[in-house]
């Protein structure tokens, strides 16, 4: 009886904390590459992605912007004007294609490995292989050492489903926080386009990184933005 007793008191325990590791604080920072294998992305050069518990920022030559995990929206930010609006992250994939002069990759379907246990910079990943042909293929690595970030994970499935619909489909089944994306096809060899930065166990900074900047004001229409 009292074995029982201390056994459900374990496992009361055990409930009550996942909430709070579920929460715990981290700061992982990537390198977006998206001009690398489409050039009419090359405006935003290279961007960098901060990612927090409560929210995603994004920091490029041209636009940054933020959107907090759980909202529709993303705010974006135009540096050089100094203003900023709102837009949806479902009107995403049409945004880019009105910036794309290739069009949409539709008949590209790739068959999705085994996966593999590795690391990436020391920390634990998994590694997605999404195979096109024999020689030709996209590793996604992915780790579970911190939750998986819902709005990072809603951004990426946009952006992508702009430009390859097939590919996205299947890169919404891969559990986990990407942390290393490569391209290997024949044209475009061992080219990352998402690179670890670092990752911290805290989260320092996303009170900033979260919020419009100082001396912005907002935008009449969201047009106004993108010039």
């Amino acid at each position: 009886m009292q074995r029982a007793a201390s056994r459900s008191l374990l496992i009361l325990l055990l409930a009550a904390t996942c909430p709070l590791l579920a929460a715990s604080p981290y700061h992982l920072t990537l390198l977006a590459r998206p001009a690398a294998p489409f050039p009419f992305l090359s405006r935003f050069g290279n961007v960098t992605l901060d990612v927090y518990p409560r929210g995603v920022r994004a920091d490029s030559f041209w636009l940054n912007g933020f959107s907090l995990t759980g909202s529709p929206n993303v705010t974006i930010e135009n540096p050089f004007t100094r203003m900023y609006n709102e837009m949806p992250v479902a009107s995403f994939a049409a945004s880019v294609r009105k910036l794309s002069t290739l069009g949409v990759e539709s008949s590209a379907l790739a068959e999705l490995q085994k996966p593999v246990r590795g690391a990436v910079k020391g920390v634990a990943a998994t590694r997605h292989r999404l195979q096109y042909g024999p020689q030709a293929w996209i590793d996604v690595w992915t780790t579970d050492t911190i939750p998986e970030n819902p709005q990072l994970r809603a951004i990426a499935n946009e952006l992508v489903t702009a430009i390859a619909p097939p590919t996205a489909a299947i890169l919404r089944t891969i559990p986990g926080t990407p942390i290393h994306v490569e391209l290997n096809f024949r044209r475009y060899r061992k080219v990352v386009l998402l690179e670890l930065k670092t990752l911290a166990r805290d989260a320092a900074g996303e009170d900033d990184a979260l919020k419009v900047g100082a001396l912005y004001f907002r935008a009449p229409m969201l047009d106004a933005i993108w010039k």
